[in-house]
């Protein structure tokens, strides 16, 4: 699962955000995919505002004293009248900001100090606000009873078992299990058995020896030709033994539903 993220840096000081768009843009995530947002002069931000879609993964540096009639709080509690859940950290040169901040009831996920100097300090800020938005994210998926955690070596991948189509375990190569979602391919290292352990939605059907099927994602079935056709005109030919099997768990699975 990939999480598309815009991220919002309104500051005065030019030079300055471009130094944070520059850490913001060599910056890697696995999960994430990070777009800078063109709109960047803070003299309209305020008129830009209520145009704005605005979804709980984005994210928006404010510097607080952007030296106008209005500030980066104000921005906020207009952000946070479109939007109580997307981060927003506060750009400061002082410290004591912090106070006004948390008594406006903005709830921002924290504030960078400014240092003109300090790049190293600067980058690894940026670095951690964007750890930490990663990481509560996750923890929200986690609580996700349709998001399901898959093991691919050390590396954890995160996918809504919703747009799985099915899951196949890979004929000739040695513990290798194919995902085949509405939108991409996964091949991961794993065994079928083991990855069966941890799916426990209803409407994946987990019978079968080398597949994974999601019945609710089943557009139509041939039986003469021993295909599964799914949402998106996917087609995965299994045969006819097994084309039985999943009629019959697909007919169990709509009596219970």
């Amino acid at each position: 699962m990939t999480v598309n993220t815009t991220i919002y840096v309104v500051e005065d000081d030019n030079l300055y955000r471009k130094r944070i768009i520059h850490y913001l843009e060599n910056y890697h995530s696995n999960s994430f995919h990070y777009k800078i947002s063109p709109l960047d002069n803070h003299l309209l931000f305020m008129e830009d505002i209520p145009t704005l879609d605005i979804s709980d993964n984005d994210v928006f540096f404010l510097d607080i004293d952007l030296k106008m009639q209005y500030s980066g709080i104000d921005l906020a509690n207009k952000i946070r009248e479109i939007n109580s859940k997307c981060s927003i950290i506060f750009l400061t040169s002082f410290e004591d900001k912090a106070i006004s901040i948390i008594n406006s009831e903005i709830f921002p996920l924290g504030y960078l100090v400014k240092n003109p100097v300090d790049s190293t300090e600067l980058k690894a800020t940026i670095e951690n606000v964007l750890l930490k938005i990663e990481s509560l994210t996750k923890a929200t998926w986690r609580q996700d009873q349709d998001i399901t955690t898959f093991m691919n070596g050390y590396e954890a991948i995160y996918l809504n078992c919703k747009d799985i189509l099915y899951i196949e375990s890979l004929k000739g190569l040695k513990s290798r299990v194919l995902i085949k979602t509405l939108s991409e391919e996964l091949i991961i290292e794993g065994k079928i058995g083991k990855i069966k352990t941890n799916l426990k939605q209803p409407y994946l059907f987990t019978s079968l020896q080398s597949y994974v099927i999601n019945l609710e994602n089943i557009s139509s079935i041939n039986r003469k030709n021993g295909t599964i056709t799914f949402t998106g005109d996917k087609d995965l030919f299994v045969g006819t033994r097994i084309i039985d099997k999943v009629k019959k768990g697909l007919q169990e699975y709509q009596y219970v539903r």
